[in-house]
């Protein structure tokens, strides 16, 4: 909350190392690189995604500037309009970092880098727009709703085809990133270590975030303190990224704007945190440094910030703020300084309070499962079915109820055969058209029971035997069953019933004729 100052453990004091961390999610995949497995030179193990993803071709970079060997591969998906990662083992209630990188590289040969929408767990993520050989990454963390997590690319405009490179998940410590609503929704803007040099990942931060240099800043000088020694600290923020400071460039200076640049704050609700941490014994003994932290000219701290030798403080906003590209955020000393304010590492993020999509309906889902599970020719999809809007399924409509219901299931030329597993679950069904299959048996009598029914398509098909009573008797369906060997319980036309059989016996019609489409194109 605003005018929160935390003090945490020292950094030179031995950190215990909460023995779950090991148990927690966290996944490193390499994406178009369906197989194999490797131990990086940084210590992170990479996994291939072909225990993620049902869908999608694989390529390797054209162009060879990348400095990762993770991003030499890919997947990239020319046929659906949505095709999604289906990570399991999300601990619910615990906030998850998601990152999702992007490294063109003319895998295509076209020279052509291309835009699409990035999605998690039925929520719009962002719009990606390539580059043809800079490398871009997207992060975001949230509390899933499910024990799962999906993360999709989405076609947005004809002939920009999806793709991605790499996919991350880490599950972070339980008071990590608070927010005041359960809901909310951190998507990364900035994450800076002032003053320093050198890019800060993994294994110094165990969660391998990504915290950049700031490098030369006019105004301000950087300060060090040299021969540091740190042990991990495996819930918060690693060593290295408080081992510099910045300072006005001034020692009689009395106030430290954060540089404009550094922020790049749009018109938007952000959550940040700023770390402070005394990085000269002297200065600390002296109590040389304290400063308020304001912003937009308001103070935020209820207590000077004095910046801690050998640990750290923050000044957080659970809340979020309201900042803009005018907005300046600046510390300020109090009277009894005699030194300028110090900075060391900042996170900034966007902070999206509309709530997370509670996702399609999970009896409806488990029901999907169900016909995925009988026919390999579904199981490309995944992801939510029904969300975001307009990016469901290619074979399913949905309603626009929260949460969203299927209410039609178009399952026509799809090349399904044997007998129909139940998916009387799908409660809410509308419409069901299995027409130009090769779905043999006798027709289920579960397919006369959903209570919404109004149409029923099993055209050109090998079913045989009787109409089931729930489907004979049903004066609700528009039912049509030509080109099956259906010999019995036959009814008889009705005005109001909809396309019928007119004859008790039906002979049946080849299906070779019919083109199994697989319906890949959204």
């Amino acid at each position: 909350m605003a005018g929160s100052v935390v003090l945490f453990a020292g950094l030179c004091i031995v950190i215990q190392i909460f023995s779950g961390f090991a148990d927690k999610l966290s996944l490193s995949i390499d994406c178009g690189d369906p197989t194999g497995t490797r131990t990086d030179e940084l210590g992170i193990n990479w996994i291939g995604d072909g225990n993620y993803i049902n869908t999608g071709q694989t390529a390797k970079v054209q162009v060879t500037n990348t400095y990762y060997q993770e991003e030499k591969t890919l997947r990239y998906f020319p046929f659906q309009k949505k095709s999604c990662y289906l990570i399991p083992g999300a601990a619910r209630g615990m906030k998850h970092m998601i990152r999702a990188s992007f490294f063109y590289g003319n895998y295509d040969n076209k020279s052509s880098p291309p835009s699409f929408h990035l999605q998690f767990d039925g929520n719009y993520w962002t719009s990606v727009t390539t580059s043809l050989d800079t490398s871009l990454y997207w992060e975001v963390i949230y509390v899933p709703k499910r024990d799962n997590i999906s993360v999709c690319v989405a076609q947005t405009l004809p002939d920009q085809i999806p793709f991605i490179s790499v996919l991350e998940v880490k599950e972070f410590e339980p008071g990590m990133y608070e927010t005041k609503g359960t809901e909310d929704v951190l998507v990364l803007w900035k994450r800076k270590a002032f003053g320093s040099k050198d890019f800060v990942r993994y294994p110094d931060d165990p969660y391998d975030r990504y915290w950049h240099p700031s490098g030369e800043i006019d105004g301000v000088v950087s300060v060090a303190r040299d021969n540091m020694s740190f042990n991990k600290n495996f819930t918060d923020i690693p060593g290295l990224a408080l081992a510099h400071a910045i300072t006005p460039a001034s020692s009689n200076a009395t106030t430290l704007i954060v540089p404009s640049l550094e922020m790049g704050l749009g018109n938007d609700t952000y959550y940040y945190v700023f770390y402070f941490m005394e990085v000269l014994e002297a200065a600390y003994q002296n109590k040389s440094r304290s400063f308020d932290f304001l912003v937009d000219g308001i103070k935020q701290n209820d207590d000077p910030i004095i910046p801690p030798y050998r640990s750290y403080v923050t000044d957080y906003n659970s809340r979020g703020r309201n900042l803009s590209g005018e907005s300046v955020i600046s510390m300020v000393n109090t009277p009894d300084a005699s030194l300028p304010p110090i900075l060391n590492a900042m996170e900034l993020f966007e902070l999206i309070k509309s709530g997370l999509a509670k996702g399609t309906n999970e009896n409806d889902v488990k029901a999907l499962k169900v016909l995925q599970g009988s026919y390999q020719t579904l199981r490309s999809w995944a992801g939510d079915p029904c969300l975001p809007p307009g990016f469901t399924w290619d074979w399913l409509n949905c309603s626009t109820d929260d949460p969203p219901r299927v209410t039609e299931l178009h399952l026509n030329g799809l090349g399904l055969d044997g007998t129909l597993p139940d998916f009387s679950g799908l409660t809410a069904l509308e419409i069901i058209d299995l027409s130009n299959n090769s779905l043999s048996g006798h027709i289920p009598e579960f397919l006369g029971t959903f209570p919404h029914l109004k149409e029923l398509n099993l055209t050109y098909n090998s079913f045989t035997g009787s109409l089931p009573a729930s489907v004979a008797g049903n004066k609700k369906i528009k039912l049509t069953i030509t080109g099956n060997d259906i010999t019995e319980g036959n009814p008889s036309p009705s005005p109001t019933n909809g396309v019928r059989n007119m004859k008790p016996i039906i002979v049946g019609v080849p299906v070779g004729s019919v083109i199994l489409l697989h319906m890949l194109v959204g």
